[in-house]
C-alpha cells in the first residue's frame, strides 16, 4: 500500500467490557494474515490485552506482516489521522470497553465498526445504544458509517432464552454479520498458546471448526466493503 491508497480500518467497539473485542480482533487478524494481508494492531483497551500478547507471544503470526502498538497518551487527533497513512493493509483497532466521546469519534472514522456481543441482555441494550449513537454522528456529519454487531461465544447448545434474544436481534433489523461465533476452545486458546486459530493446527476438529466461521466471517466483511475503494485491497507484494 502507499500514502494515496489509505488502508482498510476495522473498529472493535462496544460500550461494555467482556463482550469479545480483543478474540474478535485477534482472531480476524490472524483470517486476514493467512490470506497474505499486512496488519496492524492499536490496542486502545485499557486492559492491553492485545499489547501483552503481540509482545510476549512466539506465535507465527506475530513474526510475519504484523506489527501492533499502544495509541500515544497524547495528541490522539493527529494520531488517528496519521492512520490513513499507514502502510498496513488493514489496521485494526481494539477500542476501550466504554461510551466515550472518544471511542466514538474512533467508531466513526473507522471504515468498519465491529461490535462483537454475546447472547445476553446487557450485551443488546449496549450494542444497541452504540450503533444509535454512530447513526446519530452519521446524520451530523453526513459521513457512512458502516457498523455491524456480531454475535460470538454462541453455547454449542443454546437454550430458549439465548434463541429469543437472537430472535430479538433480528425483529429489530439491528445490522449484524449472519455468521454466528460459537463458543469454542480455538478462541479460548488464543491467549494460553499464541496461537489464533489460523495459525493452529487445523487436523483438530476444534480448531477446523473455528476456522470454518472465520472464514465465512471474512467473506462477508469483504462483500461488505467491496464497493469501498479503501476497503480490503489485494495484499502488498510483500504480504503476498
Amino acid at each position: 500500500m502507499n500514502d494515496i491508497t489509505p488502508p482498510t480500518i476495522i473498529a472493535f467497539a462496544s460500550p461494555k467490557g467482556g463482550a469479545g473485542k480483543s478474540t474478535s480482533c485477534l482472531s480476524i487478524a490472524g483470517a486476514l494474515l493467512k490470506k497474505g494481508y499486512s496488519v496492524h494492531i492499536v490496542d486502545f483497551d485499557q486492559s492491553q490485552a492485545l499489547w501483552r500478547w503481540y509482545t510476549t507471544t512466539a506465535a507465527p503470526e506475530a513474526k510475519t506482516n504484523l506489527t501492533a502498538q499502544l495509541p500515544p497518551k497524547e495528541d490522539l487527533p493527529a494520531f488517528i489521522q496519521s492512520l490513513w497513512r499507514h502502510p498496513a493493509d488493514v489496521l485494526l483497532l481494539d477500542l476501550p470497553g466504554l461510551l466515550t466521546r472518544d471511542m466514538l469519534h474512533v467508531a466513526a472514522f473507522a471504515t468498519l465498526t465491529i461490535t462483537p456481543l454475546k447472547l445476553s441482555e446487557l450485551d443488546i441494550v449496549e450494542a444497541n445504544r452504540l450503533h444509535d449513537q454512530l447513526r446519530d454522528i452519521q446524520t451530523r456529519v453526513h459521513k457512512p458509517i458502516i457498523h455491524r454487531l456480531l454475535v460470538n461465544d454462541v453455547q454449542p447448545l443454546p437454550g430458549a432464552y439465548e434463541y429469543a434474544l437472537l430472535d430479538e436481534l433480528i425483529q429489530a433489523q439491528l445490522p449484524r454479520f449472519t455468521t454466528l461465533i460459537r463458543h469454542r476452545v480455538a478462541y479460548k486458546e488464543i491467549f494460553g498458546t499464541g496461537l489464533t486459530p489460523h495459525f493452529a493446527d487445523r487436523t483438530q476438529p476444534k480448531i477446523s471448526k473455528a476456522v470454518d466461521e472465520l472464514d465465512h466471517l471474512m467473506a462477508e466483511i469483504e462483500a461488505l466493503l467491496a464497493d469501498d475503494q479503501s476497503a480490503i485491497q489485494p495484499p502488498t507484494k510483500e504480504a503476498a
